[in-house]
């Protein structure tokens, strides 16, 4: 369904089509009928897709310019126009701003007249289009030559006359010879001006088009009137009433140009003459403007005549057709101006909508480039803290390694295997030099490990604690007990946790009491953590602390609490060392337990 919707935007239907192209035809015999056919089609808009909208409307505006509706062509043409700009169809755009140019030239809104033919003309170059480029140039001209600008006029249209020499629409350049004749009529230079509407003459014999003939002989009449060559003024005239008559067609302008002639010759009969019949045909036509300027005419020769009568009556008529003229004027401009009133209350609301997409988008990026920017701080925090934390862990490994094969503990088991080696038991030295060896490829091994399992962290604390032995000559025993419960190839555990309790044991209690020494350490399951005990019944760390001042970081607690804060899992709050005391309350050992959890 999407796809069907968005295609048909682009494409104008065989039927629409169809259906507009029948109207062409009626546009000027039958304006009225085209209009009601467009808006019938129009009510259908739920069906129609933008482009088939905008087409009709369009249509709709040129067949009421050409029925001189001009405010309504364009509201039209206002509606065609935003539809077209919507689907970015800037030759249509370029149509609609010219007539939406002549429009507002005829309303009298010369201002807005121009702003669109120029909008028409920039349009017309940027795609390229000459025809439409002429068209924008002849609205220029005619916006100058309404404001008697005729010097302007004439470059614009001269213009507009070198971008259709090439055309084959042979109308449009009679048209363009006419107006510039028209100019030149204005600055009195009646040789160029006939010669134009010579050229226009020729072009419409060769087109064959009677109507546009009879129109250019009114022109070349006007001409001669002007340039007070009245034979010949009267012989156009004449020519283009004839045709008139043969091809059944009513028109008033050469009656009212054989008036001003006869007028101007103080032939008074002849030009009342000529005059009425003007009047005849401009009042049946409703030409109200027309009809007035005539009656003019006639109540001026009604005054030279002294006919005083009729000069009277017909200037109460003209009078009250002026009072009509007047209040359609008053009304045509009330509606336009109440028409651009819309229309700059629609450009304020658009403005003002772009001014808060503008602030949404500034908005929209800045919050963009705020969460980029978090998630960049994020990154690089959180990055910071695994550095920060690596670092950590390395710190305390090397911690660990120093603390677990520190130089003394090493030297003094070197020293025990040489002293085996000398007392000439090479078995024995090799057994201690074997497990040594074999305690220090643990400690390098497991060090920079996570976790192992429980039974290979026993089989090192036991390697230990025998090379301990070894160094003080068996003065104390050790124990490990673990309950049956637990699966010591399954469980896994810190590496080395176990260590630094043990050799505090031994090197700050055990070592000090010479002879039946115990190490016991215990393994239980409770619930789902295991508990580790360290036992020993050495001199106690209280009475060895008086003599050593042995200090927390001597014993290796803060390394181990820190491993501990490491797993997160708040395992260091059951980390516990307690001071055991006999019956007589003298220390007895100590005991240090805490919890993993599984």
């Amino acid at each position: 369904m999407l796809f069907f919707t968005c295609s048909r935007q682009d494409t104008v239907r065989p039927h629409i089509k169809t259906k507009l192209a029948a109207l062409d035809t009626l546009f000027v015999t039958q304006p009225l009928q085209s209009i009601l056919q467009i808006d019938s089609l129009l009510q259908e808009s739920s069906n129609l897709s933008t482009l088939e909208q905008a087409t009709l409307l369009f249509n709709k505006g040129e067949a009421l310019y050409l029925n001189d509706k001009y405010l309504e062509a364009l509201n039209a043409h206002l509606k065609s126009y935003k539809l077209f700009s919507e689907l970015k169809d800037k030759y249509n755009e370029a149509r609609c701003l010219i007539t939406l140019s002549g429009a507002s030239l005829h309303m009298g809104d010369i201002e807005t007249s121009q702003a669109y033919a120029l909008k028409a003309l920039h349009l017309s170059q940027l795609i390229g289009d000459t025809r439409i480029e002429g068209k924008a140039y002849n609205q220029l001209f005619s916006l100058h030559f309404k404001l008697k600008d005729y010097n302007k006029a004439l470059t614009y249209i001269k213009t507009t006359d070198s971008l259709y020499t090439k055309a084959l629409d042979t109308t449009s350049i009679i048209a363009i010879k006419s107006n510039t004749a028209s100019v030149y009529l204005q600055l009195k230079q009646y040789n160029k001006a006939l010669a134009s509407y010579q050229e226009a003459m020729t072009l419409s014999q060769t087109k064959k088009d009677p109507k546009t003939f009879v129109s250019v002989l009114n022109n070349i009449g006007y001409t001669y009137i002007e340039a007070g060559e009245y034979q010949n003024a009267e012989k156009f005239l004449r020519g283009a009433i004839t045709i008139n008559k043969n091809i059944k067609a009513i028109n008033a302008a050469p009656f009212k140009g054989l008036g001003s002639m006869f007028l101007l010759t103080n032939k008074t009969d002849s030009a009342y003459v000529n005059y009425k019949k003007a009047l005849d045909i401009y009042a049946s036509n409703n030409n109200v403007k027309e009809e007035i300027e005539v009656r003019d005419k006639l109540i001026a020769i009604f005054i030279m005549t002294k006919d005083y009568i009729k000069a009277l009556n017909y200037q109460i008529v003209r009078d009250s057709l002026q009072l009509q003229v007047n209040s359609l004027e008053k009304n045509r401009l009330l509606d336009f101006a109440n028409v651009n009133y819309e229309v700059k209350q629609k450009e304020t609301e658009i403005n003002h909508q772009k001014e808060i997409n503008s602030r949404n988008t500034w908005l929209l990026a800045s919050i963009i480039l705020l969460f980029i920017l978090v998630i960049i701080l994020t990154a690089f925090y959180v990055y910071n803290s695994k550095l920060r934390a690596a670092n950590k862990a390395s710190k305390l490994e090397q911690s660990l390694l120093r603390v677990q094969m520190n130089p003394h503990f090493i030297f003094n088991t070197l020293a025990a295997i040489q002293n085996i080696t000398l007392e000439g038991n090479p078995i024995k030295s090799s057994n201690h030099i074997a497990k040594f060896s074999k305690l220090i490829r643990q400690n390098f091994d497991y060090v920079k490990k996570d976790s192992i399992a429980l039974n290979k962290e026993i089989a090192m604390i036991s390697n230990y604690i025998e090379t301990q032995q070894l160094r003080f000559n068996n003065a104390f025993s050790y124990t490990i007990k673990i309950d049956d419960s637990i699966n010591t190839s399954k469980v896994h555990v810190p590496p080395m946790l176990l260590q630094p309790f043990v050799e505090n044991a031994i090197e700050y209690g055990l070592k000090e009491k010479k002879k039946n020494g115990v190490l016991t350490i215990k393994i239980k399951q409770e619930m789902q953590a295991l508990l580790f005990i360290i036992l020993d019944n050495g001199v106690g760390r209280s009475a060895k602390a008086k003599q050593e001042k042995v200090t927390e970081e001597l014993h290796a607690t803060s390394i181990f609490i820190e491993r501990l804060k490491m797993r997160n899992k708040g395992e260091e709050k059951t980390f516990i060392i307690e001071d055991l005391f006999d019956k007589d309350n003298n220390p007895s050992g100590t005991k240090v337990y805490f919890k993993l959890k599984l």
